[in-house]
């Protein structure tokens, strides 16, 4: 891994960027087996943490608005989004969960590059780890937005305690997807940098209680009723494992 000298953030080196440009992403990456496998099971039991956000959305831009949601991969959050009075509109390379989500009647870009319209409201879910060039990313999203806008920005806490005592075991520590790994101050600085000034910044554990049982009670009615298979032991250990380990940060920004 490399430091960059002027923000001290933690870099993926560039030989193995290069080796995952948009192609990559388009053709190969995929979040997880559990996405792979059912797209309607992943919706279903992620269902309480999309509520949450929105929620936490709307007491300081309540809707009607229009939000834009960056890598919004098959658009199940950008579906719970316009049914809250929201115009939603997304970003997704990857060309599979792109075209799902057209298929089920969103408005989904393909690159930054073709959004041509303003948004009140930006969102990137764990998106901005993956970009290399992070404040050009910020900036034009910065140049898309109206006056006073909200961004959006979860990412996985680099400087967190698990972070810290796991080193490259940790369960987001991933250089062959993750370029540029963030600690509070480096999200703070490059968010400041792109014309935002930060409303809230903090460290989060994203899978909550209530996330834990609804995927519980997801799997449970989707093997019965939809005859999914039973996963192996080891899949219920590393979910886990990510429960425990897993912490992001949180922040929350305006256009200045």
């Amino acid at each position: 891994m490399e430091r960059c000298t002027t923000c001290t953030a933690v870099l993926t080196p560039v030989k193995i960027v290069e080796a995952h440009d948009e192609s990559y992403y388009a053709s190969q990456y995929s979040l997880t087996a559990t996405v792979r496998a059912s797209t309607e099971y992943h919706r279903h039991f992620r269902f309480p943490e999309y509520i949450k956000l929105i929620a936490d959305v709307q007491k300081i831009a309540p809707a009607p608005r229009r939000w834009l949601d960056v890598g919004c991969d098959h658009g199940f959050f950008l579906d719970e989004v316009r049914r809250y009075g929201y115009t939603a509109a997304g970003v997704e390379v990857a060309q599979q969960p792109r075209r799902y989500a057209q298929e089920i009647g969103l408005n989904v870009f393909e690159r930054l590059d073709d959004v041509t319209d303003t948004y009140d409201i930006v969102s990137l879910w764990h998106v901005l780890e993956h970009i290399p060039t992070p404040l050009e990313f910020l900036t034009k999203i910065h140049d898309r937005m109206s006056p006073d806008g909200v961004l959006r920005i979860r990412v996985p806490d680099a400087g967190s305690l698990p972070s810290r005592l796991l080193g490259s075991s940790w369960i987001w520590f991933q250089p062959h997807h993750h370029v540029v790994h963030y600690t509070t101050s480096v999200l703070h600085r490059v968010v400041t940098a792109a014309g935002f000034d930060i409303v809230r910044l903090r460290t989060q554990r994203p899978n909550t209680l209530l996330t834990r049982r609804s995927y519980r009670l997801a799997r449970s009615v989707f093997r019965k009723e939809m005859e999914m298979p039973t996963r192996p032991i080891y899949d219920y250990l590393a979910r886990t494992w990510q429960d425990l380990t897993g912490v992001e940060l949180d922040c929350v920004a305006r256009r200045r």
